[in-house]
């Protein structure tokens, strides 16, 4: 089991390399991507440098610097760096995409990201560390309509939850590269092939950090281990009429589902299928209170370490790393927008709008991407990004078979003169 102690050793090796930025590269807006886009996008990510331009998608203009002084290793600092850089590309990045929809600005007082971070060498081939933001999400609401099966409808928009089912559109779109025939596409690919397991595993060199300027919803007033949302409310599972179940929208709390994460990964169970658990290495959670470390404990106690030992391989129980910053103050505009949430993960060309009470798009949205204005984060969407990546590995392992049949009927050239010739199978 990864303890906070290991995690936190790792955080404090890949801080100690003083990398000050964030990548640029951005990803083609739809999830199937065509080759010359996945070849292009590999091309961008390969490369060093910056644009003189503002980066589009609101990818920061912050360029990597590694500084020339010698800064002393301590654990402190490198915390310290760590939570303010996270802080810093969240910010950066949410003003850069609100810049052309200004009236949704303040969505920002409930914003969560997933930042991934590389082990990269600068121009000089000394390490250093590559901060690159792929999520983001906002909310602070869950739907309270009547139960709807055809996969169309957002039922939970907080904002770790947008943010992870972002995550998840990233991860597909890094699937297809994985599994495109250009092998530039695969080497900028975060995942590789597992030599013990026929699915994918984050590369060594990256490690996945979540960020959320509020705390997560949760309770503490009732020694209950499992809540959710219903009819706007967040209640003890036990305290539900089973009325409610059966017929009304109700969502596991943010900090329970923070707890699945740390066991079942945030990859959910489609990915499943491609990858191995994905887990968070940290989490920086803006608020000066001592909110991070209440989430820290339900995170850790609402599970039973006796069952973890039943865990079927390669699951295990992934402690994070839990630190906290500066809060972010609460305005008039902020609480008018308290029922919108927005979406948006790295290759989007604009973010989506959702009214989180009825878990469809608003009118108004810069990005409209369903029919009957339903998400491109709603079931039915993953489902068709799952579809497709499917598609790609069959037609990938088809045609890595059909290289390795041809190989096998070529003859030894000591055996290509005279009459010998190769039978065809049935």
């Amino acid at each position: 089991m990864a303890t906070p102690e290991h995690s936190y050793n790792l955080l404090v090796d890949e801080a100690n390399n003083q990398l000050k930025g964030q990548t640029k590269a951005v990803m083609p807006e739809n999830a199937l991507m065509k080759h010359e886009d996945r070849k292009d996008f590999a091309q961008v990510q390969d490369s060093d440098e910056l644009p003189d331009r503002p980066p589009p998608c609101g990818m920061s203009s912050t360029k990597c610097i590694l500084s020339d002084e010698v800064t002393p290793k301590t654990e402190g600092w490198a915390m310290e760096w760590h939570k303010h850089q996270m802080a810093a590309i969240s910010s950066e990045t949410f003003d850069s995409l609100l810049k052309t929809s200004p009236e949704y600005s303040g969505c920002r007082s409930n914003m969560a990201t997933f930042v991934i971070t590389r082990k990269v060498l600068d121009a000089k081939g000394r390490p250093c560390e590559r901060y690159q933001l792929v999520a983001l999400g906002t909310g602070n609401s869950s739907s309270g309509e009547w139960l709807r099966f055809n996969g169309r409808m957002v039922h939970d928009c907080h904002a770790i939850v947008i943010a992870r089912r972002a995550l998840l559109r990233f991860l597909y779109k890094q699937l297809l590269l994985f599994f495109d025939a250009d092998p530039k596409a695969k080497e900028m690919c975060i995942f590789e092939s597992s030599a013990d397991s026929h699915q994918l595993q984050l590369k060594s060199n990256i490690r996945l950090h979540l960020y959320a300027n509020s705390p997560p919803a949760m309770n503490t007033w009732t020694p209950m281990k499992l809540h959710c949302h219903a009819k706007s409310l967040l209640l003890p599972v036990a305290y539900l009429d089973p009325s409610i179940w059966a017929a009304r929208v109700c969502c596991m709390s943010a900090s329970d589902k923070l707890c699945l994460w740390t066991v079942a990964g945030v990859q959910g169970a489609l990915l499943s299928h491609f990858l191995q658990p994905l887990y968070i290495t940290s989490m920086v959670i803006g608020n000066q209170t001592n909110s991070d470390g209440e989430v820290c404990d339900i995170s850790k106690k609402q599970l039973d370490d006796s069952l973890l030992e039943l865990l079927p391989p390669p699951f295990k129980k992934q402690d994070i790393l839990f630190l906290h910053c500066n809060y972010v103050d609460l305005t008039d505009e902020a609480l008018r927008h308290s029922h919108l949430s927005i979406n948006w993960c790295l290759g989007d060309k604009d973010i989506e709008v959702l009214d989180g009470t009825t878990g469809f798009i608003v009118e108004g949205s810069p990005s409209l991407s369903g029919p009957g204005s339903s998400s491109r984060l709603c079931k039915r969407a993953l489902y068709s990004y799952f579809f497709q990546v499917a598609t790609a590995e069959v037609s990938a392992e088809a045609a890595h078979l059909l290289q390795c049949k041809g190989s096998s009927l070529r003859l030894p050239d000591s055996q290509r003169s005279g009459e010998a010739t190769v039978s065809e199978q049935p």
